[in-house]
């Protein structure tokens, strides 16, 4: 089967947002994040923007996938696209304690996303940073999670998001808070 590399012509950059941020998200904290995510998409969708690019990651890309489609019962014109480094980008999964239930909850969003985007049939040194090049090609705002802190994806993400001129909101900055 062919790998799908791009995007319907009538998704537009000016109607699409991508995520990054951080893969661990404190506890006491998933609320305010939930709640923070929440504003800005209801904000960039009564902006026009229709369509949310995630990467398929745990943590912040997770999340905001979940509130892409709970806010899709309520805007049927909302769409999720997942940009996914490459088919099996899932398998260092099964190291962690709690792999079956993310991989059932991928599972889930997966069979629920409008669109599914490989970037690369099998993993390579640069798939992530491929699908990460890709989400913000295809984006003109950006909502992150990041702290600033370490090398880390969601930075490298969000430092080509500024970069490239997009819009840039940060709940992390949202946030009346420290992490520690």
């Amino acid at each position: 089967m062919a790998i799908p590399t791009s995007l319907p012509d009538y998704i537009t950059r000016d109607q699409t947002c991508c995520f990054t941020g951080h893969r661990i998200i404190s506890m006491r904290l998933r609320e305010d994040v939930v709640a923070a995510v929440d504003r800005r998409i209801k904000n960039l969708y009564d902006a026009g923007y229709r369509y949310f690019i995630a990467g398929g990651a745990i943590g912040f890309d997770m999340l905001a996938e979940t509130e892409i489609l709970r806010a899709m019962r309520f805007a049927e014109d909302l769409r999720l696209i997942l940009a996914l480094p490459c088919r099996n980008h899932t398998i260092k999964w099964e190291r962690l304690p709690n792999h079956v239930e993310l991989l059932r909850k991928h599972q889930q969003i997966l069979g629920r996303a409008n669109y599914v985007i490989y970037v690369t049939d099998f993993y390579t040194e640069t798939c992530m940073q491929e699908r990460n090049r890709f989400m913000v090609d295809h984006s003109s705002a950006c909502i992150a999670y990041y702290s600033g802190a370490g090398r880390s994806g969601a930075g490298q993400t969000y430092r080509m998001a500024v970069a490239d001129g997009l819009d840039v909101y940060n709940v992390w900055e949202d946030m009346e808070h420290e992490e520690k």
